[in-house]
């Protein structure tokens, strides 16, 4: 389980070279496991974080948290750095000098990014652990090719350079450390909320596409006025006849008073909040499928879309046809993102249902 959600299992990834000397001593090793136990109860501090957080790093002291060393290491590594949504590069000379181990957890990412179809941009923190000298990979280098600004964590006062509480590591990092880390915090718990937001909306996205491509079990907003009562009513049965759900009950009425209006549209963006898809009936009275474009396909349809995160498509259902059906009309449907159907010969309402599964495979398929 993970804070982010599908289809990350892991929240956070965090890649670094053990420098490992002559005699197989990982030096940078023991620093990097105390960073990460560090990083990840500050992050849980967090009451969003706490119990979803999912950390996950190559070796884990803690049984459950690292690879298990009896399946094969490589896939099931790829699976893992696949599986989390941002990338954490602990940065050092060994880091870049590790043309195998670190530079594949970076590209295995980065190619699970691109096959998801998500930006990484913004997912990469880098940690500053140590100076270095070497270019960095592209992908931890900005547009112009410069290294990430990142994180600093290291400390050269001494006159040499050490990742910031070197010397407290027996004894548990001190307040410079903390600090920085904080900072770190603050900005990855923000990225992660942010993603969590975007993985949301586009989930919905997808059931949304996967509902509307569905055979059947569609709701949908028939807009007409109460004075073409019969035209919406003839509407309103065929669809119902094909196996719409159809709402509201009657036609909108009429108002001239600006208080009545302002409730019924208010109204009216309650219930598209729960529709499908929205509808104009098109009627003779050319005038009023102008004004209705603009005041419901265009205003009341986003303000309905603003609450639920859905696609919410809108058709202009012409019963009438060349009276209204002009160049000038049209082209303003189809610039306000009105799909122009006619339903002036029968049966027209399968041509609705290829319309919904048009606009569901368009949605599935953009990035």
């Amino acid at each position: 389980m993970s804070y982010v959600g599908a289809p990350f299992a892991h929240d956070l990834f965090v890649s670094y070279s053990h420098g490992t000397g002559a005699d197989g001593h990982g030096v940078l090793r023991p620093w990097s496991e105390s960073f990460v136990r560090e990083l990840e109860r500050e992050l849980r501090a967090d009451h969003r974080l706490r119990h979803p957080l999912s950390l996950f790093m190559d070796v884990r002291t803690q049984a459950g948290h690292g690879v298990d060393p009896m399946t094969g290491l490589t896939a099931q590594l790829k699976q893992q750095i696949g599986d989390s949504a941002l990338l954490v590069v602990l940065m050092s000379p060994d880091y870049l000098g590790s043309r195998k181990w670190c530079a594949l957890e970076r590209e295995t990412w980065l190619d699970r990014q691109k096959a998801l179809a998500l930006p990484v941009e913004g997912r990469i923190a880098v940690v500053r652990i140590l100076p270095t000298d070497e270019p960095w990979p592209a992908a931890l280098c900005d547009d112009t090719g410069e290294p990430l600004v990142g994180f600093a964590f290291h400390d050269d006062s001494a006159g040499v350079a050490r990742p910031l509480g070197w010397t407290e590591l027996r004894d548990g990092f001190g307040s410079v450390f903390q600090r920085a880390l904080l900072g770190l915090v603050g900005r990855l718990t923000h990225k992660l909320v942010s993603l969590r937001v975007q993985l949301d909306e586009r989930r919905a996205a997808e059931a949304d596409a996967r509902k509307l491509q569905a055979p059947d079990g569609h709701s949908i907003y028939l807009h007409g006025r109460a004075s073409q009562r019969k035209a919406w009513e003839d509407a309103a049965q065929a669809l119902v006849n094909h196996g719409f759900a159809v709402v509201p009950g009657d036609p909108d009425p009429e108002f001239d008073d600006p208080q009545l209006l302002m409730a019924m549209r208010q109204q009216r963006v309650a219930t598209l909040v729960d529709c499908d898809a929205l509808l104009l009936l098109g009627t003779p009275d050319g005038r009023a499928l102008d004004v209705d474009l603009l005041a419901v396909g265009r205003h009341d349809r986003h303000s309905a879309r603003a609450r639920s995160q859905r696609l919410l498509p809108c058709g202009v259902l012409d019963t009438v046809g060349a009276p209204i059906a002009t160049v000038v009309r049209k082209a303003t449907a189809r610039n306000l993102q009105a799909e122009w159907l006619d339903g002036t010969q029968p049966p027209w309402p399968p041509r609705v249902q290829q319309w919904l599964a048009g606009q569901g495979a368009w949605q599935e398929s953009r990035p």
